[in-house]
């Protein structure tokens, strides 16, 4: 599972529509949550601002979207 972080300015938007795709779990009082592969296409497809974060075994990249 992904595991983003949201900007604080975005997450009101960008958490409203993760919770229409369907359950997140929050991890870090940082914005930093786990998500569906399916919610990390939909934040991509509506250009919403969050930051993917490695993944445990290193193979996510630090790339920033949105």
């Amino acid at each position: 599972m992904p595991t983003i972080r949201i900007p604080r300015e975005h997450w009101g938007p960008v958490w409203r529509a993760l919770i229409e795709r369907g359950p997140i779990g929050r991890i870090s009082r940082d914005y930093i949550y786990i998500v569906s592969d399916d919610q990390v296409r939909f934040l991509r497809r509506k250009k919403l601002p969050f930051e993917l974060l490695p993944a445990d075994n290193g193979r996510a990249s630090d790339v920033k979207h949105g």
